[in-house]
């Protein structure tokens, strides 16, 4: 197969085992039939996807997808990329400094093939083997079960000296979508239920005929979808924050793949022909996944977030394809108040055994473990959420006297 598909060989652990890598957009295309034949449950994971990203993204240096092919067992495939990465050293809501360094992201779920604590041990061993040869400074994995195979595999690869430490875990929420939007709200208290009927029915007598809410999901709607997120986000604490839509080659590459492989979906509300909220995901399997939402603050006091959002769901619930809605990880209320949580996810930094690699992924854990303490200290307190408010607020380039927390 080595020879079949033209990728260079990484390494050998025995005559029974081979480990090729692809490097280039044109050696992972010619994995595409072998890609296929993988189970990819996260849309991070699908091959069009990752080679979007890698082809838009310029602190991507090259793929590094991993082909790992055994005589008297199944295959596994890696699906990871080398970049160079940036990393804050915060302190609180303070930048002090930052490092950056060449790292080996390992995708979403991006261990395919793997039936179990063996293959998962079999896949770090091969990580490893990229660090020790220089490809990379650290390996990173996102999004890790740390209840799982994965995140123990991870941890007994290697020495504690050689991985990142005080990382925060969070919780992964999502909600089942049944076959109604009337079933989903069953699962809210009736208080619940009346305060969100109570606020939709202010909402739409407050702007009668001025209110519209579109859905975007068709190739020729991309100009004019993009144009009114970016007008939402400019406004939206998320924006602020750098972590809304901002309209990027990167962020127009993969809505203009979505919409025409169908998993894009974005939702707009609209009051008296102004764009004011949007929610926005990728349908992919049977899981819609959530993007970052945006609002307008201006609008905070009438829920526009939340109204949008529940029209989400409600179209998601008549469509027999989608049963579960992923919102990600996070602490934004909406997730607690919709979702369920299902597990507890950690990164996993793996480092490579060099004195200035070391040095410096050491300065970042100290960090880390300072910010992560205080995290927990913080949490017990009642003024956190308060002061969350304030500091998002401050992000906000317009209407900053107005409650950021409506989503």
């Amino acid at each position: 197969m080595h020879a079949i598909l033209g990728l260079p060989q990484l390494s050998t652990r025995s005559d029974a085992v081979t480990v090729s890598v692809a490097t280039s957009l044109r050696e992972v295309e010619a994995l595409r039939s072998v890609w296929s034949s993988f189970a990819v449950t996260d849309i991070d994971s699908d091959i069009d996807y990752f080679m979007t990203v890698v082809g838009n993204d310029d602190q991507i240096i090259e793929p590094h997808v991993l082909l790992i092919r055994r005589a008297a067992d199944h295959d596994l495939l890696v699906v990871a990329r080398l970049q160079k990465l940036t990393l804050p050293l915060r302190l609180g809501y303070s930048v002090l400094g930052e490092i950056t360094l060449r790292a080996l992201i390992i995708s979403f779920d991006g261990i395919l093939g793997s039936q179990g604590r063996a293959d998962e041990d079999l896949v770090f061993s091969c990580l490893r083997q990229s660090l020790k040869k220089g490809k990379a400074d650290i390996v990173l994995m996102r999004n890790v079960d740390v209840g799982g195979d994965r995140y123990a595999a991870a941890l007994a690869s290697t020495a504690r000296l050689l991985r990142g430490c005080g990382q925060p875990a969070s919780h992964r929420w999502v909600a089942d979508i049944p076959g109604s939007f009337d079933e989903f709200l069953e699962n809210r208290s009736s208080k619940t239920r009346k305060k969100l009927r109570w606020h939709d029915r202010a909402l739409r007598k407050n702007f009668e005929n001025g209110l519209q809410l579109r859905l975007f999901k068709r190739p020729e709607e991309m100009e004019e979808l993009c144009r009114d997120m970016q007008a939402i986000a400019s406004c939206s604490y998320q924006g602020g924050l750098g972590v809304g839509f901002s309209g990027t080659s990167i962020e127009r590459a993969l809505i203009r793949l979505g919409l025409a492989k169908g998993w894009h979906r974005t939702w707009i509300l609209y009051l008296d022909g102004r764009p004011v909220s949007f929610w926005t995901g990728l349908a992919y399997g049977n899981t819609f996944f959530v993007g970052t939402p945006g609002f307008d603050p201006n609008f905070a006091k009438d829920s526009v977030g939340r109204f949008t959002m529940l029209r989400m769901v409600e179209d998601l619930c008549a469509d027999s394809d989608i049963s579960r809605l992923d919102f990600g990880q996070g602490d934004a209320e909406y997730k607690s108040s919709f979702g369920r949580d299902v597990r507890l996810e950690r990164e996993i930094l793996l480092i490579s055994a060099r004195p200035l690699t070391m040095f410096l992924m050491m300065t970042h854990s100290l960090f880390s473990v300072v910010n992560n303490q205080a995290r927990k200290l913080a949490v017990k307190s009642k003024w956190v959420r308060h002061l969350k408010a304030l500091w998002r607020r401050s992000k906000a380039p317009t209407a900053q006297s107005q409650p950021v927390s409506e989503l």
